[in-house]
């Protein structure tokens, strides 16, 4: 089955009057806007839209062309290589990290000798995993990444709850590096860039530059009564996390990988990557994530599964320095759109131009749902206090028994971006709640006797 597509989507005055609105109305200086259909065995149809500056600071325009950073859907394409290791018999997802690297260690190491290939890519390692060390750009920086991870802990046991990790797809990079006897950026250059001939897709600076590349901007807090951002004076994420979030390329090589997973393991040329067995085994849910999230069912290896009302989908976000990346993947459609950004007012306009682009083509794009009633009384009642990660705190507040806001506290910043203040909060349900600044939705939850809320990640509860 495949999707009609009206004839002006993401074409004329109309489209591009909108993308300009709603990058003014979200602080977004560009972006890029992408569809891809399969209209046949050997047929597609491919349709980008650009707007803005690649920089406030240069005034360069974005086109279709521009690179982007990825972040984290680069990991859907390093759970590929791993997968092209299972399709080779190097291994299995059962298979052991300790049974291919054998000096891992964690604070916790009868847990790391526990942890196996399929616990990093299902996110269920345990590792409190947003560890973002920088250990420099040679060609060791995941050696030395991986040899540095001792002290972390695991706020899980593995195989256990659902708590979104960084480090384990850096831990699965590492794997890639030992098994193709090279570092990861040649082994991603060599086993998908180059077989699927993405000429715009890179893994580091220093090849960006060789491109049109958009920079990130950062919230500007100077003046609190204005919605405005700042060109980044950092431009990339360590070499170190090049596996879990360091991919940089334009929407229509985004969507050619993408087309590659609809198609089984085969890209757009042709070319095999990938058997039609692992490509089908990524998307099918490995995790259920309990009714955690009214958007995304669980997960599956290295794709959040997700429905698009009817139609059984695969996604993923990004997320860098003042980059924000979305794809969607609908298999039984043909589909997959994607929206490309360098601000972090991003991540609302995603949802605004993916949930319209759905609407005209008839499909229901996953929002955050809220159940009828007042909640509010019953949520305060139950979850405000303070809630702690690794590198983050946050403190959810209340007057009375009226939950106002949550306020987000980067113990380590990880990128950049200043702490925002205090964002208003609105109640779903009794145990749900959304951030309405940027419409993440939240959960209120125990798991083992302790208190988190869970938005991908588990924050732990130390004070009512």
């Amino acid at each position: 089955m495949s999707v009609r597509l009206p004839e002006d989507l993401l074409r004329g005055e109309r489209w591009a009057a909108r993308l300009a609105e709603l990058a003014e109305k979200h602080a977004v200086p560009g972006l890029q806007v992408g569809l891809l259909t399969l209209d046949g065995p050997d047929r597609h149809t491919v349709r980008v839209l650009s707007h803005g500056m690649t920089s406030l600071r240069t005034g360069v325009g974005v086109d279709d062309d521009t690179l982007f950073q990825l972040g984290s859907i680069t990991k859907v394409w390093t759970a590929t290589l791993v997968m092209q290791l299972v399709d080779e018999g190097r291994l299995t997802l059962d298979t052991r990290v300790v049974d291919v690297l054998p000096d891992f260690r964690l604070a916790d190491q009868t847990a790391a000798d526990t942890i196996t290939v399929r616990h990093l890519l299902t996110h269920t390692s345990g590792i409190d995993g947003d560890i973002l060390t920088d250990t420099g750009d040679g060609d060791d920086a995941l050696a030395r990444y991986v040899e540095v991870l001792v002290p972390a802990v695991c706020t899980t046991p593995p195989g256990g709850h659902f708590d979104y990790c960084n480090a384990g797809f850096a831990v699965a990079g590492r794997i890639v590096e030992v098994l193709r006897e090279t570092d990861f950026t040649t082994a991603i250059q060599r086993h998908l860039f180059e077989p699927l001939g993405l000429e715009h897709t890179v893994m580091n600076a220093k090849d960006a530059i060789l491109h049109r590349a958009a920079v990130g901007h950062l919230a500007d807090l100077s003046d609190p009564g204005v919605r405005a951002v700042t060109p980044t004076p950092q431009w990339s994420l360590p070499r170190s996390s090049g596996p879990m979030g360091g991919a940089v390329g334009r929407m229509e090589d985004l969507l050619a990988l993408a087309a590659g997973h609809l198609l089984d393991g085969v890209g757009l040329n042709g070319t095999r990557f990938l058997s039609a067995e692992s490509a089908r085994l990524m998307r099918a849910l490995q995790v259920d994530l309990g009714g955690l999230s009214s958007t995304d069912a669980g997960w599956g290896l290295g794709w959040a599964v997700g429905p698009w009302g009817p139609y059984d989908a695969v996604n993923h976000g990004g997320a860098t320095i003042g980059q924000i990346a979305q794809l969607h993947v609908l298999p039984s459609l043909g589909l997959a759109v994607g929206v490309l950004t360098n601000s972090r007012g991003g991540t609302a306009l995603a949802k605004e131009v993916l949930a319209e682009i759905g609407r005209e083509l008839g499909l229901e794009y996953p929002m955050p749902r809220r159940e009828p009633g007042d909640h509010a009384p019953a949520l305060a009642l139950a979850a405000a206090g303070t809630y702690e990660s690794a590198t983050t705190r946050l403190a959810l507040e209340r007057d009375g028994e009226q939950v106002l806001r949550l306020r987000v506290e980067q113990k380590e910043n990880l990128t950049g971006e200043p702490d925002a203040a205090p964002t208003t909060v609105e109640a779903l349900a009794d145990d749900r709640f959304l951030q309405t600044a940027d419409q993440i939705e939240f959960a209120h939850t125990t798991y083992r006797g302790e208190e988190y809320l869970f938005a991908l990640r588990l924050f732990k509860k130390v004070t009512s």
